[in-house]
């Protein structure tokens, strides 16, 4: 390999999904938390029934995008912790991790795609 050619590297792909999971959680989690509150001191719930929200392909698909970001972002948090405190999982561990949160993706996908079609 020459001086001008260089190797590329995934991490901004694994940033990028972190950073998207922090946004979630910092403006998805609050709104949803504050509904839920609201819903549970008034004992309405009429107005927050999460079927229906999934019954709709944007309520499946923002549910779906929330469920994601957020477990690639708790993945990532997680890897990282581990490499601050010295425990280096190495390329397995790497692996391990993400395909974890794939799964959980994929779980959450067909769940939601049973509620959407089903």
């Amino acid at each position: 390999m020459t001086e001008n050619e260089y190797k590329r590297s995934k991490e901004p792909i694994f940033w990028g999904l972190f950073g998207f999971g922090g946004m979630v959680i910092s403006f998805a989690f609050p709104a949803l938390l504050i509904c839920m509150i609201i819903a549970g001191i008034t004992g309405d719930f009429s107005h927050f029934k999460i079927v229906d929200i999934m019954k709709h392909w944007w309520g499946a698909g923002a549910l779906f995008l929330i469920i994601m970001g957020t477990v690639f972002h708790c993945v990532h948090r997680i890897y990282f912790s581990l490499h601050d405190l010295k425990i280096n999982t190495g390329l397995a561990g790497q692996i391990a991790f993400y395909s974890f949160a794939v799964l959980l993706s994929l779980a959450a996908l067909v769940g939601l795609g049973k509620v959407y079609f089903g």
